[in-house]
């Protein structure tokens, strides 16, 4: 078999995985509820993309520029943490957002998504069920949360649909997924990234071409950085894993080395393919061994999903 060659460089990726043992409940989010839309909307579960549509192309407002650091500007960490925050408001870094996710009992969980349509998000499956295997009553996302803050307060969106490859997910499930329909257009205004498939041999030819952006409920540590630029705690700023890579496949899943931990849990493998952003992958798990150190990454390939997406039309 012959793959074509491509010129990929960097680009990013986000994960949305746990690197601790096979446990995939979503992490429990801190006060979140000031955030909540006004009016609540119950998410439908729905077996077709006819309902919501979708849209394999990127798109780039005209607004926004595009930006390889996620930094948005210099500035100084203490410590061995290899991630970095996400402070940029340019793209791709704009499509990236905290998914909150409330309880009958009202308490609050959080993934990572990724804008991949007008008004369409994709993370995990496992990020929208609770533990009785039913959809959370009340779904919010939060896009480019920086530091707890929205670029505009109104654009909170809340999920209204939702097509999952799996209404029982486990902790390495191949089809992990789920896309989200927001009951705004957000990615009119804050774009939305393409994705595609990408033979694994062809990935594994370019070593740390990847990054992961999740809302990790472990980062940042105000105490780690200078400044008070993290003031509203963890889990309230994206980690940024920059030069990660795919290794190899497994059980029909991407093994990857970037860095994960709870709260990231459905971001996206993201590189920059031909000049253009898009996702590669999907984050789902990761795990550690009895000493604590992570050791193996898995992703949901695209490929499966479109399968998926092409048996439902």
């Amino acid at each position: 078999m012959k793959y074509k060659t491509l010129n990929v460089l960097f680009g990013f990726s986000i994960a949305i995985a746990y690197m601790s043992s096979p446990i995939i409940a979503p992490v429990k989010a801190q006060s979140l509820l000031d955030f909540q839309p006004k009016q609540e909307i119950a998410p439908k579960q729905i077996d077709s993309l006819k309902e919501i549509g979708t849209s394999l192309d990127g798109f780039i407002p005209k607004k926004l520029q595009e930006s390889e650091s996620p930094m948005g500007s210099n500035r100084a960490i203490i410590g061995e943490d290899q991630r970095i925050p996400m402070m940029s408001r340019e793209y791709p870094w704009s499509t990236v957002g905290k998914i909150v996710m409330i309880g009958k009992d009202k308490k609050e969980y959080s993934c990572t998504g990724t804008l991949i349509g007008k008004s369409l998000v994709i993370t995990n499956a496992h990020c929208v069920y609770d533990e009785s295997g039913k959809l959370f009553p009340n779904i919010f996302f939060l896009p480019n949360l920086i530091n707890g803050r929205l670029r505009t307060k109104n654009d909170v969106a809340s999920v209204r649909n939702i097509l999952a490859g799996t209404s029982k997910p486990n902790w390495r499930s191949a089809d992990d997924w789920a896309i989200l329909e927001l009951d705004k257009p957000l990615g009119e205004k804050y774009g939305f990234l393409r994705w595609r498939t990408v033979p694994v041999a062809l990935l594994q030819r370019y070593k740390n071409r990847l990054a992961v952006a999740g809302y990790s409920g472990d980062y940042p540590d105000p105490k780690a950085y200078s400044g008070s630029e993290f003031s509203a705690g963890k889990g309230y700023t994206a980690g940024v894993h920059l030069k990660c890579s795919v290794l190899g496949e497994r059980d029909g899943m991407l093994v990857h080395d970037c860095d994960t931990n709870p709260g990231a849990s459905g971001s996206a493998l993201i590189s920059k393919i031909d000049g253009v952003y898009q996702i590669i992958g999907l984050h789902a798990i990761g795990r550690r061994d009895r000493s604590g150190r992570g050791v193996e990454n898995y992703a949901v390939r695209i490929g499966r999903i479109e399968a998926a997406l092409n048996k439902g039309k």
